[in-house]
């Protein structure tokens, strides 16, 4: 074999640079045209967020033609105001919240919803009986203004034939709940088993009973994707890509809530502890709406109904609107 010439070496040497110039080029064209957004939580980050930080990771959003960055937030209805505001495309919270804001008149709408039971339970220390609803009479509840369901209450004991009257109602700011729940100053307390329960049942070093109130009717929508009426009717592509790019994100969480959740650990501005974080990401799995034959986020009139009925009989919302002001599934393939 004949020894690499000088111009033979400098031929390669100049496709090695061209190849490295081309790539630097495609980069950097893919940044200068991939499409900003943010997607605003409604609160701090926590474990039920992981689906979307797996599309992230992923490289799904990106694939796409997205530059997508997550968002913490403070408080649903200050997120759909900016939205409604033209000041925030997309966020991402409860589906309930979206709906007292339509009835409001604010102009957003749900372009996704992946609860459509969300994972909301009572919770009671070993040694208090909590089996059925019937349970909670005689019991000490500490409820909170805007707590879910503390709003709820009143429906819940309807459906399951409790006497209201039978169940002491502690009002009490939303951050003093937990501590007197600990130090037994309450007997029942509300939660999300996809974020509180993991971390309380840690805290405290015990299994608690568990009233899962889906199992006895209160069926409200959870997390869902809400987005401004008019970004969404004049970016329609743009609202598909990042709902198809979310859904992949969902399926591998659900496939995977361990690795899920290994994924999520990397992004949390305050780190948790691993096995509260993949029981936080667990929970998020086994909840998610995924109907046969439909994309992940599919939404039925007939929940929404249900959900606006509920809102209305407790005072969350004044009147009800047609139900196609609340949500939609056009952007869902």
């Amino acid at each position: 074999m004949r020894p690499a010439t000088k111009a033979m070496k400098f031929t390669a040497a100049a496709m090695l640079l061209s190849a490295a110039i081309g790539a630097l080029s495609a980069g950097s064209a893919f940044a200068q045209s991939a499409e900003k957004l943010t997607i605003r939580f409604t609160w701090k980050l926590k474990g039920e967020y992981a689906p979307l930080y797996v599309a992230l990771d992923k490289g799904y959003y990106k694939a796409e033609g997205l530059d997508v960055q997550l968002a913490e937030g403070n408080g649903a209805q200050n997120v759909l105001k900016a939205i409604a505001a033209g000041n925030e495309k997309f966020g991402y919270g409860p589906a309930v919240a979206a709906a007292q804001a339509v009835s409001q008149g604010l102009p957003v709408k749900v372009a996704s919803v992946y609860q459509t039971k969300a994972p909301m339970g009572v919770i009671a220390f070993p040694d208090i009986p909590l089996k059925t609803p019937k349970d909670l009479e005689g019991k000490r509840l500490a409820v909170s203004v805007g707590e879910t369901f503390g709003d709820m209450l009143l429906p819940f004991t309807k459906i399951n034939g409790v006497d209201i009257t039978k169940i002491t109602q502690i009002q009490m700011d939303a951050s003093a709940r937990t501590a007197q729940f600990l130090t037994r100053k309450t007997d029942v307390m509300s939660v999300y088993l996809s974020n509180e329960l993991p971390q309380i049942e840690k805290r405290a070093g015990v299994t608690f009973n568990v009233l899962k109130v889906s199992d006895f009717g209160l069926n409200l929508l959870g997390a869902s994707i809400y987005v401004g009426n008019a970004f969404a009717e004049q970016n329609p592509d743009t609202v598909k890509k990042l709902l198809r790019a979310t859904e992949k994100g969902y399926r591998d969480t659900m496939a995977d809530p361990k690795a899920a959740a290994k994924i999520m650990a990397k992004y949390m501005v305050v780190p948790e502890q691993p096995d509260v974080l993949e029981r936080q990401v667990e929970a998020t799995a086994v909840s998610t709406n995924a109907p046969a034959g439909k994309p992940i986020g599919w939404q039925e009139a007939a929940d929404w109904e249900s959900n606006l009925k509920l809102l209305k009989e407790t005072g969350g919302i004044a009147d009800i609107k047609a139900v196609n002001a609340y949500y939609t599934n056009q952007y869902l393939q």
